[in-house]
């Protein structure tokens, strides 16, 4: 009986240290999730190796770039818009819907082509290594390609991808 109770009493307390470490754990994500802002580019810092100029150079250039990217944003918007009207008119593909899913396309390969430049521009002022690394990344994300084959793993990734 002494053993069994001693092997409860064992598994209760080390229930209660795991419980206790995954709260502290949990606690301080949340405090460091909390104090950054949503737009912060923090992680790029801590990734990538960057110093102060280096994130500052970065910082100037993804505040230019979310003007062009909310302008491009609405733009894809107001094209799914359209295209959803001509869908939703006709019991066919029209060639108005037609036109419209292409004035679409357009405009997400327009948005995929800005938001690659802004990437190879930011990777520039990075260390090579780094830059090369970032640059490879953010492809991946953007285009749905495996790193470094050119092949996609999935339907290319569309607008809603952010940096």
């Amino acid at each position: 009986m002494n053993r069994s109770l001693a092997i409860v009493l064992g598994a209760l307390a080390l229930g209660v240290a795991l419980f206790s470490g995954s709260y502290l754990v949990g606690q301080r994500l949340c405090q460091v999730c909390v104090t950054q802002s949503p737009g912060s580019l923090d992680w790029m810092r801590k990734e990538f190796h960057l110093n102060a100029a280096e994130m500052g150079r970065i910082q100037k250039l993804h505040a230019a770039y979310l003007s062009q990217c909310n302008l491009m944003c609405r733009m894809v918007a107001v094209k799914k818009q359209e295209v959803a009207a001509a869908l939703n008119s006709a019991t066919n593909v029209s060639p108005v819907a037609e036109q419209k899913l292409a004035e679409l396309a357009a405009c997400r390969a327009q948005c995929q082509s800005r938001m690659l430049q802004y990437f190879v521009e930011v990777s520039q002022i990075m260390p090579p290594a780094e830059g090369r690394r970032y640059l490879a990344g953010m492809q991946n994300a953007v285009l749905g390609f495996r790193e470094g084959t050119g092949q996609p793993v999935s339907e290319p990734a569309g607008h809603e991808r952010h940096p």
